[in-house]
């Protein structure tokens, strides 16, 4: 059964939003008291649980999708940073095969990139690419993450 999306579920979800992003730990939100206004449940949802998927008895009303900050709630400089290593992971010729690599050669393309990053950072800052310095960063880091994936503990 197809249910209409009113204004009191908008306002419930406003008020589950409120309460999740207060509380990271919870999953659970329902309106009332145990009465006969606890209509309406919300759950967090979703791969980053920043969705709100609203029951109201037993019935689906809507999924509200990115309604809340993604959990765990990565700073936006380290999501930026998380955006540029897959970038330059995609255009590296590793592309998700490094499982096959030597960890001396994965250790030798990081320092290639930390010399290149070097050799960037030690010009004059206005003679300095910031886009060369992100990416070599971005590519050292991607470089760890096959070795830590081939050599470490599980993540």
């Amino acid at each position: 059964m197809v249910q209409q999306i009113e204004q009191r579920h908008l306002d419930f979800v406003k008020d589950a939003r409120k309460t999740f992003e207060e509380n990271s730990e919870m999953h659970t939100y329902r309106n009332g008291t145990n009465d006969d206004n606890d209509t309406l449940i919300a759950l967090r949802y979703g791969m980053d649980r920043d969705c709100i998927l609203v029951y109201e008895l037993g019935e689906c009303v809507a999924n509200f999708v990115q309604q809340t900050r993604p959990v765990p709630n990565p700073r936006n400089e380290v999501m930026k940073f998380a955006f540029e290593m897959e970038k330059q992971l995609s255009a590296n010729e590793h592309k998700g095969g490094w499982k096959r690599d030597h960890h001396q050669d994965l250790t030798g393309f990081l320092l290639l990139n930390l010399e290149k990053l070097r050799h960037e950072l030690i010009k004059i800052p206005p003679n300095r690419d910031k886009q060369e310095i992100t990416k070599r960063c971005a590519n050292i880091a991607n470089f760890a993450m096959m070795i830590a994936d081939n050599e470490g503990e599980p993540l």
